[in-house]
């Protein structure tokens, strides 16, 4: 995370976790290393939820680790990083999750994505992934990888690991 964020009191994040234990493991560990976070399961009530809202836009924290929410149906425009941290084979989630993120916002530059999937899924669909981002046109998606994903909309672009492009191709 520390790698690819400009500077970490900047972030208002979410991370999408498997399980109520995986979030509160995430959401422990990233106080512990001193990144201010709460964690919230569909279980969470209202006024925990709106809390931890206000939390994240105030930037008194700096993530949310999520477990069955946050698919759809919030709206903080301010979230510029998100972590996937789980696998789902549903393409509508993976939108969605996204989603969260694409929201417009004053001051906003630009929204980082991390995916750790790759270690926890080695079925995972990675192509279906990119198609729903980049289209089907007229490069494959093998092509859009080599190239660096080239058809993106001005002020877009998906990175790589040097490793993680070699598995995916």
């Amino acid at each position: 995370l520390l790698k690819y964020v400009t500077d970490i009191d900047d972030v208002k994040g979410l991370g999408f976790c498997v399980t109520v234990e995986h979030a509160e493991f995430m959401c422990r560990y990233f106080n512990e290393h001193g990144i201010p976070s709460m964690f919230l399961t569909g279980k969470s009530p209202d006024e925990e939820r709106r809390s931890a809202k206000d939390s994240l836009v105030s930037g008194k924290v700096r993530f949310i680790f999520v477990v069955d929410i946050y698919n759809e149906g919030v709206d903080i425009p301010e979230v510029n990083t998100v972590l996937f941290l789980r696998p789902t084979e549903s393409l509508t989630v993976f939108l969605q999750q996204l989603g969260r993120g694409l929201r417009l916002c004053d001051g906003k530059d630009c929204l980082t994505v991390l995916d750790f999937v790759r270690r926890a899924n080695k079925k995972y669909k990675f192509n279906l992934k990119y198609e729903a981002i980049v289209g089907k046109g007229r490069k494959s998606l093998r092509k859009q990888i080599e190239d660096g994903f080239s058809n993106l909309p001005q002020g877009c672009y998906i990175e790589f690991e040097k490793k993680a492009k070699e598995y995916i191709l």
